[in-house]
């Protein structure tokens, strides 16, 4: 195992890296304790929700099994784990909903430079893959000429289309659109993994069928299917050990593909995987926070001062700090249910799920996260304020809800500002991260203290709405709380992990989610943020067919938390006890570092989420309807400052021109735009009827 101070330089410059995307000194509120602008890179009842697979084993509980079958899939032979999801990884489980436990074997996946290979015992909680699951395959030498790319969707729907992915609907399969792309970060053509990304969110515990028909490469050759795949197709695998029990399976999807009008000989490669249940994603969250909401009560936990300091309006020459917008800072701290407990990573302290033997998550004790409240000049007039829970930047700090342009928010509009630290991706997880780059099975213990974080966030939203008012640093100053007016807003992380708070909140039920995007996966590679730490993984995973496996385990761990997996249930599909929520969602066009299509993936998925009128003046989204100014409900606002969009490629965009990641939440019209919609429930066009744009 390769030690964490080799990763030391790479942490340095990553460090480095972060803090390249800051507020102006001139913007910033002037005091001591200020820091930068934001990141830098900035269904059933309740108790059918609830995780159903127990716990994780502990490391001492042996290493994962081989599977009868073998732990590879031949059908594709360029990388062990391929095609990605693979059928084969699907063990028949009658206890899970979706009748499936996602089970790989102790080889499946790729070995790191120590040879050890990722750990998928983490996935056994799992009945099928998760909502943001790459689609991966591998053809060399595939011409893409006519196939349908990013900026080409339409043809994914086309009557010959080479590639077809299906929703299984009984005995009949439903067209998805898609894209495919071959990896960009891949220099030689023959090694290429091929990416085929669905145009929509996918749905919970639902199959889906991918089809590869009469393939060429650029050189005009037909594309032979792998000698696995053939007998397959050919019903050749009698006495087979590996392929003869898949053979049902594999007829049932050619049969499907039949009906159709697919022919079965037609096929150079074709399979089926199975989504994962709400239960299995979304239930271990939920039961965490019903739980802790009780445990609590209905005040929330309680709020802990140990430190205010008053600002003056200007400078008077005595010294005492100043600033033009807030008045006041509280920080303190919170108690909270803990609902993990230690697991050693390598030489590092790390986190896992904390279970009762029904594996239920149990509550381990508390914590005491910090907290943070800015409070505006204007509450010091006697009117009352509504309260705003700001979600920080990539690996930051909830200090960041200091930022000059929350101060102008504030004091401008009768609100208060609090934050706290997204337990599982603030700068408290960078170790943990950090070793995550050299044995990717230690992505567990950030994935599991996500669902901490996301606990933590919403009992601090009831905690300041109910108890924040009775405060006697707030209730001696005259200052008052308006508890109805309770609204969410986040910035780069803090949109992207926003989507999953709105749906999770059962008190915030308007957040504004800036500079967002969903499915870490399709992020990672499009994000100048992601440069350092793909850096890291390449030391420790050989090829890049490697690297995308081991980021699509990743992704599994994050499915838990990540908006990808939420999105349906902030308006469309509530979770139990929750009304419908709803989201104004920001990106800037051209985004060094968000991948601004992801949110359009959102809008064409039928969520309740619209793509508002005057989009863009250079493309027309494929397949998505847009909605006219004003709009009660969700929708998504592209704020475009002069910047091109990225050419097509899992690679982040070239650097043309400033980066525009940190201009919206800066400008007044955005603003205004913010603050209407969170009083009113309307997306108003805030920019004169032809975009967003400085023009």
């Amino acid at each position: 195992m390769r030690s964490t101070a080799r990763l030391a330089p790479l942490a340095l410059a990553t460090l480095s890296a972060l803090g390249a995307c800051t507020e102006t000194a001139a913007d910033a509120p002037r005091d001591a304790a200020v820091v930068t602008d934001a990141p830098a890179h900035d269904v059933g009842d309740l108790g059918s929700l609830i995780v159903d697979s127990g716990p994780l084993p502990d490391d001492d509980a042996g290493a994962a099994a081989t599977l009868p079958e073998g732990d590879c899939d031949p059908i594709d032979p360029s990388l062990c784990a391929l095609p990605w999801p693979s059928n084969l990884y699907l063990r028949r489980d009658a206890s899970r909903r979706t009748g499936y436990s996602l089970t790989f074997g102790a080889t499946s996946l790729p070995a790191n430079g120590s040879r050890d290979p990722i750990d998928p015992r983490g996935l056994l909680r799992f009945d099928g893959y998760g909502l943001g699951s790459p689609i991966m395959t591998s053809f060399p030498g595939l011409d893409l000429a006519a196939m349908a790319t990013e900026e080409h969707m339409d043809r994914s729907l086309a009557a010959d289309a080479a590639a077809l992915l299906y929703e299984v609907r009984g005995n009949t399969l439903q067209r998805i659109p898609y894209f495919v792309e071959l990896d960009s970060q891949e220099r030689e053509v023959a090694r290429k993994i091929l990416f085929l990304r669905p145009a929509v969110i996918l749905k919970e515990n639902t199959r889906y069928v991918v089809a590869f028909r009469n393939l060429r490469t650029t050189a005009g050759a037909a594309i032979a299917p792998s000698p696995a795949f053939a007998r397959l197709r050919d019903r050749m695998t009698t006495g087979d050990a590996a392929l003869a029990p898949r053979q049902a399976r594999f007829d049932e999807v050619f049969t499907l593909l039949e009906g159709a009008g697919v022919a079965r000989s037609s096929l150079t490669l074709a399979w089926d995987f199975h989504t994962a249940s709400s239960e299995s994603l979304h239930g271990r969250l939920l039961a965490m926070r019903d739980d802790a909401l009780t445990r609590v009560g209905p005040s929330g936990p309680r709020l802990t001062v140990d430190n205010v300091t008053s600002f003056l309006p200007m400078r008077d020459g005595s010294g005492r700090p100043y600033d033009e917008n807030i008045a006041l800072e509280i920080s303190g701290t919170f108690e909270v249910p803990h609902y993990l407990r230690p697991r050693r990573l390598g030489s590092l302290q790390g986190w896992e799920m904390n279970y009762d033997p029904s594996g239920r998550p149990v509550a381990n004790g508390t914590r005491q996260p910090r907290f943070w409240i800015r409070i505006p000049h204007s509450a010091l007039r006697g009117e009352a304020h509504g309260l705003v829970m700001y979600g920080h930047g990539l690996l930051g700090s909830a200090e960041e809800v200091r930022a000059g342009y929350n101060g102008r928010i504030a004091n401008a509009n009768n609100l208060i500002f609090f934050a706290s630290n997204l337990t599982g991706m603030s700068e408290e997880d960078l170790s943990g991260v950090f070793a995550s780059l050299r044995d990717v099975s230690y992505f567990t213990s950030v994935g599991e203290r996500l669902h901490q974080g996301m606990v933590e966030w919403v009992l601090l939203a009831r905690a300041v709405r109910e108890q924040l008012g009775g405060l006697t640093e707030v209730a001696t100053r005259n200052i008052r709380i308006n508890p109805a007016e309770l609204y969410y807003s986040g910035i780069s992380q803090g949109g992207i992990f926003g989507g999953t708070f709105m749906a999770v909140s059962p008190d915030v039920t308007r957040g504004h989610l800036g500079v967002p995007g969903n499915n870490y996966f399709t992020l990672l590679h499009r994000s100048r943020d992601f440069t350092g730490y793909l850096e890291g993984l390449r030391r420790n995973y050989a090829s890049t067919a490697e690297q995308a496996v081991a980021l699509a385990f990743v992704q599994l761990l994050w499915d838990g938390t990540d908006p990808v997996s939420y999105l349906r249930h902030i308006h469309e599909e509530p979770f139990p006890g929750n009304a419908p929520h709803e989201v104004l969602i920001a990106p800037a066009k051209g985004d060094f570092e968000v991948a601004v299509f992801t949110n359009e993936i959102t809008a064409r998925s039928g969520l309740g989420v619209a793509l508002m009128q005057n989009y863009d003046r250079e493309r027309t989204p494929f397949g998505i309807t847009q909605a006219p100014y004003p709009r009660r409900g969700s929708g998504v606002v592209l704020y475009d400052f002069g910047n091109a969009w990225p050419a097509p490629g899992n690679i982040p965009p070239a650097e043309v021109g400033a980066n525009p990641h940190g201009l919206p939440r800066a400008r007044e019209w955005h603003q205004r735009q913010m603050v209407t919609f969170f009083r009113t429930g309307e997306i108003v066009d805030t920019c004169g009827g032809d975009g967003c744009r400085p023009d």
